[in-house]
């Protein structure tokens, strides 16, 4: 049997093949896997869908899919942009079906004003991140948290180069307008 020590010298392309051998070795190999990406698909997930209940049903179900597609005999050389994309396209679905929108002003009112009497900065940006529109948010959450790159994120998206960096732009632009009144408030 493999040593656990062992997983953690695999390649990502090695573990991928691993998920479809017996089962003991399967397990350690997804445990791998897991161990390596669960923070920051998770981080990434719940940046963007911002309601915690569907970010955890997402992130396993990206977690089934990508399991499924490794056992059917996917060649993945880079395990982290394909469990990006995964969950890029169930945060999209997701977003799709519960598109009820609150115009901004009201929004504001609700959720920033409850955030300033508690003080906690980090809900702000993360309720101004919500008001984004979803592309827009995907690719600022994307680059900013999870640090990738823009040529990355167009592989991610399959949007052009000049997409992605005009989103990001225009995401940076909309939330230092959104966060500028409250963090006048704040001085």
């Amino acid at each position: 049997m493999e040593s656990v020590n062992n997983f953690g010298q695999m390649s990502d392309f090695e573990l991928c093949q691993a998920l479809s051998s017996r089962k003991d070795i399967a397990e350690l190999a997804f445990t791998e896997i897991y161990n390596r990406y669960s923070q920051m698909l998770f981080t990434f997930i719940l940046r963007t869908i911002v309601n915690r209940a569907d970010a955890k049903d997402i992130f396993q179900e990206t977690f089934l899919k990508f399991y499924s597609c490794c056992v059917n005999g996917a060649k993945v050389a880079n395990i982290l942009p394909m469990l990006l994309k995964i969950a890029r396209n169930l945060c999209l679905n997701r977003f799709r079906d519960k598109k009820a929108i609150v115009p901004f002003e009201d929004n504001r009112i609700m959720v920033f004003d409850e955030e300033l009497e508690r003080n906690e900065t980090s809900k702000i940006v993360a309720n101004a991140l919500s008001l984004l529109e979803y592309p827009t948010r995907e690719i600022f959450v994307l680059h900013h948290y999870q640090s990738l790159t823009f040529s990355e994120i167009a592989e991610i998206t399959g949007e052009s180069l000049a997409t992605i960096k005009t989103r990001y732009y225009r995401a940076k632009e909309k939330l230092r307008n959104y966060l500028i009144p409250f963090l006048k408030n704040e001085k």
